[in-house]
């Protein structure tokens, strides 16, 4: 049984969460495992359309927010709005540590009531700020530094994501930061973790797993070439992809049907549920994702928890995790013949990798010891 960490006082802490009812719902069971430790919560969830999860007995307050595209580009208005609305609705001099959940969206909310009541704030850093907000609205890279600057401490989902936004950033900026920066990944379900599986071997046919929506940044025709060159070398291997039905891009998803209609070793099925993947895990041999960006990608958790050694991108998700451990190879997403390379590695190198597998420490992916560690840095906010 984990001991629960323990406070002289006891702690308030607002949320500000802009991807709060995303898929899958990371958020509720952060907040589930903070609530353990007796910390009193308050979110502020920024949402377009009526709530789809529930905090239960969390304290949310619903920003409904325009989504047309005048509104999305007028950032400092809809910080304005979001501000004014936190202040309404919450006695925001009551908390102890602001806790934003992105770098600009959440961040510019958090650096506005920190110089308005001195309330210290941590910031997270997630694939759209690096990808969208720093990238392409360079208005707001001053607004950014700001933020940066002034937060206690600067939150990373990967050890990839870290290095990218170290590599990005000026020099100067990281060098006043350097000291802020932590990397805490998402949790896994309770589920993956309470049914771990163990595999000890593979047969010819090589069953090939990869799963999530069917969409180009996937990147699921870049796997089926590197299946096909493999079976033009006589490398009996079998791909399935699981996902149609979430979140598909309906373009890309008819190049995919298009492309795999004359494979019969190519097989795509509709999304399915915890009971439903886990025996679809379990009957098969690797996973592979080549994402062209992956902020985290906890389906690669759920590979390794149940035995499979993984395929994944350079510089994206999980890359970085396992550095000390080889449970699988990163590879350039554009490369097709690279992928191919590093499925036929894993074929090659399989007893290794499961056994490597076997030896992993899966706890820094529980949620209680990630909520924990948040605990650590909220008190280390309030000295």
């Amino acid at each position: 049984m984990m001991k629960y960490l323990k406070y002289n006082t006891p702690m308030n802490i607002l949320h500000i969460c802009n991807g709060a009812q995303s898929y899958p719902p990371f958020y509720k069971y952060l907040f589930k495992a903070l609530k353990r430790y007796s910390m009193e919560q308050s979110v502020i969830v920024p949402i377009k359309e009526t709530p789809r999860i529930d905090y239960e007995d969390i304290h949310c307050e619903y920003f409904y927010r325009n989504s047309d595209i005048i509104s999305r580009l007028n950032f400092n208005k809809k910080i304005k709005k979001l501000t004014q609305f936190t202040i309404e609705k919450l006695n925001v001099e009551s908390f102890d540590v602001i806790h934003a959940h992105t770098w600009f969206s959440d961040g510019a909310v958090a650096y506005k009531l920190y110089k308005k009541y001195g309330i210290p704030y941590i910031v997270a850093i997630r694939n759209t700020d690096i990808n969208v907000f720093y990238r392409y609205f360079l208005h707001l890279r001053k607004l950014g530094y700001n933020i940066l600057e002034n937060a206690s401490q600067i939150i990373f989902i990967s050890p990839a994501y870290k290095n990218n936004f170290i590599n990005l950033l000026p020099q100067k900026v990281i060098s006043e930061i350097s000291s802020k920066l932590s990397v805490i990944p998402n949790g896994a379900f309770p589920f993956w973790l309470d049914n771990k599986c163990q595999k000890t071997k593979f047969a010819f046919p090589v069953k090939i797993l990869s799963m999530g929506g069917i969409n180009s940044n996937k990147n699921y025709l870049s796997l089926c070439y590197a299946v096909e060159l493999l079976r033009k070398k006589e490398i009996n291997v079998e791909l399935t992809i699981v996902g149609k039905g979430f979140n598909d891009a309906s373009n890309y998803l008819k190049k995919v049907e298009k492309y795999i209609s004359d494979k019969p070793y190519i097989t795509l099925l509709e999304k399915q549920n915890q009971e439903e993947l886990i025996k679809t895990y379990r009957e098969h041999d690797i996973f592979a994702l080549p994402s062209h960006k992956e902020t985290f990608g906890l389906v690669y958790i759920e590979a390794l928890t149940q035995g499979l050694p993984i395929i994944y991108t350079q510089g994206q998700g999980v890359d970085g995790y396992f550095d000390s451990c080889n449970v699988g190879y990163a590879v350039n997403s554009k490369n097709s013949n690279k992928i191919a390379q590093a499925i036929l590695s894993t074929i090659d190198n399989y007893s290794e990798l499961i056994a490597n597998i076997q030896q992993l420490d899966f706890s820094i992916f529980d949620w209680e010891q990630i909520a924990e560690r948040y605990l650590k840095i909220y008190q280390n906010c309030k000295q």
